[in-house]
């Protein structure tokens, strides 16, 4: 099956926010859930996404971009994460 290099792009970044959601939520400090996730397999999980998402992402770009645009992303994503959850808390206990 043969798809387009955008259809490639959506997937190997839907692969990549989910494993770097799998990694977030398996931390101790996060805010999203009222418990964390189990560690290990959250991580694993994370981890068999992230390699996914670089897999595919190398079909479309050269491995080192793919490399580069997946950890750049994962930078962006830890940072958003966090804000998503406090403001999540912010809502939340809002009047």
């Amino acid at each position: 099956m043969n798809l387009s290099p955008a259809a490639v792009t959506i997937a190997a970044l839907v692969a990549i926010v989910a494993g770097a959601a799998c990694f977030y939520l398996g931390a101790p400090n996060q805010r999203w859930l009222s418990r964390r996730l189990p560690a290990w397999p959250s991580r694993i999980a994370g981890a068999a996404l992230l390699f996914l998402g670089v897999l595919l992402w190398s079909q479309v770009v050269q491995l080192s971009t793919a490399i580069f645009a997946t950890l750049v992303l994962i930078m962006l994503l830890f940072i958003i994460f966090p804000c998503l959850g406090a403001l999540r808390t912010v809502v939340r206990n809002a009047p």
